[in-house]
Order: C-alpha cells, then sequence, then structure tokens
C-alpha cells in the first residue's frame, strides 16, 4: 500500500470527492490494516509508517461521520500508534529534550541531487524543551497549506532539528528551526535563516521536494533531508548511518505523538 501524501493533500476538495466516490476508501484502509492487526501483537515499523502516512491522507481526506463509525476508526488507529511508541527503545520518544534539543542533523547542506555532508549534534544557544508558540503554529499552518505537507510532520521535524528553537545553531553550521544549511538557505531564497517564517517555509519546501522526489516514501524522504538525497539516490536506505536511523525514529516518534 502506498500514498503519497503530497499530491493528495495539494488538492483537498477533490481528493475528498474521490474518496466519497470509491467508497470511502481511506477509512477502508484504516479498517483494512487495524483488522490486520491483533491486539496482542507488537506493531512493526512498517505498519506505524503507513498508520502516519495514513493519518496524512486523513489531513486531506474525511473519514466520515461520526455516526457512521468514524469514531470509533479513530480509537483504533490511535491506540496502534500507543502501541508503537511504548515499544521503542526507553527515552527514543523523549529524545530531544533537555541537552538534545537541536536533533540529529538538520537540511543537507547541498541543495536536492547532490552529495552532502552529515552534520553533528551540537550547537550553540539550544537548551531547554521550548513551546510551540502560537506564531510558529500559525507559520507551520501557512506552510502546511502552501507545500501540501502535513502541518504535524512539519512539526515534528522542527521538534527533531531544533527543538522549536529560533537561534539553534549546529557545529557543522545548520541554522534555525529546520536546521537550514547556509548554501540551502541560499538556494531557497531565505535571507535570515533565524527568521522562523523564512526558516520554515524554506524548511517546509525542502522537506516537500524531498516527498516528492521518493514518491511519497516517508523514510527516504527524512533520510534525504537529514544525509543528502545525492547519498539516498546512491545508496538507498538499506546503508544509512546510524546517526540517520536514529533520526528517522525520532522525527516519526514526534510524529505519531502528534497525530495521536
Amino acid at each position: 500500500m502506498s500514498i503519497n501524501p503530497i499530491a493528495t493533500a495539494q488538492n483537498p476538495e477533490a481528493a475528498k470527492k474521490a474518496g466519497s466516490s470509491s467508497g470511502a476508501a481511506p477509512a477502508g484502509a484504516f479498517a483494512e490494516l487495524l483488522a490486520s492487526t491483533a491486539s496482542d501483537e507488537q506493531v512493526s515499523s512498517e505498519t506505524a509508517a503507513e498508520v502516519l502516512r495514513l493519518k496524512m491522507l486523513s489531513s486531506a481526506v474525511y473519514l466520515g461521520d461520526e455516526g457512521q463509525g468514524g469514531a470509533p476508526l479513530r480509537s483504533g488507529v490511535q491506540g496502534l500508534l500507543d502501541r508503537f511508541l511504548e515499544q521503542l527503545p526507553a527515552g527514543t520518544a523523549e529524545a530531544g529534550e533537555a541537552g538534545d534539543a537541536a536533533g540529529d542533523a538538520g537540511v543537507a547542506g547541498q541543495l536536492p541531487g547532490s552529495e552532502a555532508p552529515q552534520h553533528s549534534i551540537a550547537v550553540e544557544g539550544a537548551g531547554e524543551s521550548l513551546p510551540v508558540n502560537a506564531g510558529t503554529e500559525a507559520i507551520i499552518e501557512k506552510a502546511s497549506r502552501r507545500y501540501g505537507v502535513d502541518g504535524e510532520l512539519i512539526k515534528a521535524v522542527i521538534k527533531a532539528e531544533s527543538n522549536f528553537n529560533p537561534r539553534a545553531v549546529s557545529s557543522a553550521g545548520a541554522q534555525g528551526l529546520m536546521q537550514l544549511m547556509p548554501a540551502t538557505a541560499r538556494g531557497l531564497g531565505v535571507s535570515d535563516a533565524f527568521d522562523p517564517e523564512q526558516n520554515i517555509m524554506a524548511g517546509t519546501r525542502f522537506l516537500k521536494d524531498m516527498l516528492r522526489r521518493y514518491h511519497g516514501n516517508l523514510d527516504e524522504a527524512l533520510a534525504a533531508y537529514n544525509w543528502g538525497p545525492g547519498k539516498v539516490d546512491k545508496y538507498g536506505t538499506d546503508r544509512l548511518p546510524g546517526e540517520t536511523r536514529a533520526y528517522l525514529s525520532k522525527v516519526k516518534g514526534y510524529y505519531a505523538q502528534y497525530v495521536a
């Protein structure tokens, strides 16, 4: 089962009509996934990733009226995500709090298609966990509408990258909320990477490009955001370095929390 969150989110009205005319396919997809996962089984990372993709789709397609089973369906999905979070190694879901506030890497140091070095974790100006303020929430919503990327995914990336610290700087030079490297920021038209709106809009545009490039595959898109699209093109996701694997787990863990 494969769903492209970008193509769907770009035209929510069309997606809604298509979903209703095809017999509520999104709800059917959720129901099929839930029915195939017994309550006493472990939730695999593949199942959790599929749930997240379906949740992205549900932001553009209604799952049906509450009176037609929508509430039980949502409850089942939340339970599945909760079970997956319980299986994560201790501390994974909370990673990124004090002492790890900037995430693992940030956006690749070159524009899409190039080889890019990984970033290190060390960050200046990032300490305790920072809340998501109303201004940041509004920018995330704006970026989500403009680029058709789920706002909860944007939020998860920001949480992993900078812990919502707009002044965060990695030891490799990645800057701001979505940890843009200077070359990437310039290529995306950013004049001030520490400006929250410029940073989030550019970072979301880059994330959308990665989702498009890898046909909605969340693992590949996030790996490219962290490791560089050139390396993902060359090596795929079977040979990801440990830092990038940890980054994927962290972002998807936050994402599961936000959408649950």
